[in-house]
């Protein structure tokens, strides 16, 4: 019985390292994406507040080429994939679900993302979508 408890011990320890050295693994592996004090210093996007991959981000929504874009303070247009424009000009979730009309401030959680275009083209040819922010979700600010 007594071994029976120190395997259950030690089992529940190694768990709690590997968690802890998993959770340093993914911090140092996500490099592609910006969250955290260093993404003010890089981005006019209002940076707001941030989780361990996560951030939250202001601008106004905008479209152009049939594609989303928020806009930040500082000019930047920001690419929305996975959500669509409807035949008013509105955001919208994929699948339905009204978020936005242009001009309206919004707010989008998830993550900022740079992917260089190199030599290929993209459908949304007026800001293009090199630079993007992977949301989570999506929220109008103003009605």
């Amino acid at each position: 019985m007594r071994s029976t408890r120190r395997n259950k011990v030690l089992t529940a320890a190694a768990a709690v390292v590997a968690t802890g050295l998993l959770a340093g693994v993914v911090a140092t592996t996500t490099g592609t994406s910006t969250s955290g004090t260093a993404a003010r210093g890089m981005d006019a996007v209002e940076y707001v507040a941030a989780g361990q991959n996560s951030a939250t981000f202001r601008g106004t929504f905008r479209k152009a080429d049939g594609c989303p874009y928020l806009v930040s303070s500082g000019g930047t247009h920001y690419y929305l994939p996975g959500y669509t424009i409807g035949g008013n000009g509105a955001l919208y979730k994929k699948g339905g679900g009204f978020i936005a009309y242009p001009g309206w401030k919004i707010q989008a959680n998830g993550t900022k993302q740079y992917k260089p275009l190199g030599n290929r083209t993209t459908h949304c040819t007026s800001w293009g979508d090199t630079h993007r922010i992977k949301a989570r979700s999506i929220y109008a600010l103003q009605h």
